[in-house]
């Protein structure tokens, strides 16, 4: 069963990832990934600073989950 006091602080962070793009000019989203009841990587949409189409908020965080689990 999901704790929800925990869905919240997933959703919290994921949200102020999307306060960081907000600020860099990017579309506002972020996006966390949690293992263990715990957050293993984070990330905000780059796809103006990279000139990327596929810098996503998700697509770089599950790279970044990917390079932490080796």
């Amino acid at each position: 069963m999901i704790d929800l006091n925990d869905h919240n602080v997933y959703m919290r962070a994921a949200l102020a990832e999307a306060q960081v793009a907000a600020e860099a000019g990017e579309v506002p989203v972020g996006a966390v990934i949690v293992a263990a009841g715990r957050i293993i990587a984070r990330s905000h949409n780059l796809t103006e600073l990279l000139v990327d189409v596929t810098a996503h908020a998700e697509i770089q965080a599950i790279t970044a989950a990917s390079n932490y689990l080796g």
